[in-house]
């Protein structure tokens, strides 16, 4: 029993906890109340037309820390991804400013539009090209990480110091309110804070390495959303797990103040030696648990972060 596992919820995360359980000993369960695999990774046919609005793109497709998850995970090399060369084209006040992945084609964009923001246009251009987050990223949980590993994550940690230093908790809104040109102050907003969909408090620290993290090595699935979870979802089958579609949690089983299984909304009962909840957080901690374990630290995510708007 010890070495059984259910995981609650057929997403991204709830299919890589069971494949990575399977290939450590486990046996694994997944019960899902939809009929597909996926949770938020989706998409869905209608007289003949495919909606998806899932993944804009898979970070680390091609290259970085993350690329070998992914292909650990199920997703072939042969597997095709449209990569970008133009991240957005901002046009107004008479002008515009093409964002596109070569550094110096948008400097020079920017110069002709407005000498006079030389230094910020810099600095700006030094951000979002620059080394980016994902390089400090590693596979290994915490608790097995040693003195190395920490050691080894110094050279991609070093180069972003200086940027969380300078810009600590700027907006990207007050970051671009900082240029001489209106329009530039506008374009540079509308980098992520678009029509549609504002995000005015956008971190600009968040912008660091940008166009590497989240455009040259961050592809667009070919075929879509549904086309990268199916590979996921058959290699943990391929390992031996299994998922039970169709299969709402309504409860968990709590014995001595642990969880030792669900139950489903047909009443029928699961038990285990472990349980991995991998749906929505909230339902968990205030529907399912009636909010009776919560600490400090998870009360204060919930009371006071805020979405990114």
């Amino acid at each position: 029993m010890e070495k059984d596992i259910i995981i609650v919820g057929a997403g991204i995360s709830g299919l890589s906890a069971g494949y990575y359980a399977q290939v450590n000993g486990y046996k694994t369960s997944i019960f899902e109340m939809h009929d597909l695999p996926g949770g938020l990774c989706t998409a869905w046919t209608r007289k003949g037309y495919t909606f998806d609005i899932s993944m804009h793109m898979l970070t680390a497709s091609r290259s970085g820390p993350l690329h070998q998850m992914w292909r650990e995970l199920g997703i072939p090399e042969k597997f095709r991804f449209h990569y970008h060369d133009q991240i957005s084209c901002i046009e107004g006040m008479g002008k515009k400013l093409t964002f596109s992945t070569d550094k110096k084609k948008v400097e020079k964009e920017m110069l002709a539009i407005s000498p006079e923001d030389a230094g910020l246009i810099s600095e700006f251009i030094r951000l979002v090209f620059g080394p980016d987050m994902m390089n400090a990223a590693s596979l290994k949980p915490k608790g097995l990480k040693n003195f190395l590993d920490l050691i080894r994550t110094i050279p991609a940690i070093l180069p972003l110091i200086g940027v969380f230093g300078k810009y600590n908790k700027m907006t990207i809104q007050q970051f671009s309110e900082r240029f001489k040109d209106p329009f530039l102050r506008m374009a540079v907003r509308c980098f992520v804070d678009a029509p549609g969909w504002p995000m005015i408090q956008f971190p600009i620290v968040a912008l660091a390495g940008f166009v590497k993290s989240s455009v040259t090595d961050a592809g667009a699935p070919l075929g879509g959303s549904y086309q990268v979870v199916s590979h996921i979802a058959e290699r943990y089958k391929q390992q031996g797990g299994e998922i039970h579609f169709n299969s709402r949690v309504k409860n968990l089983i709590i014995e001595n103040e642990r969880v030792v299984g669900i139950e489903l909304e047909d009443g029928t009962r699961h038990r285990a030696g472990k349980v991995i909840w991998a749906g929505d957080g909230h339902k968990l901690i205030f529907e399912i648990l009636g909010g009776k374990y919560l600490n400090e630290k998870i009360k204060n995510m919930y009371n006071t972060w805020i979405p990114v708007k």
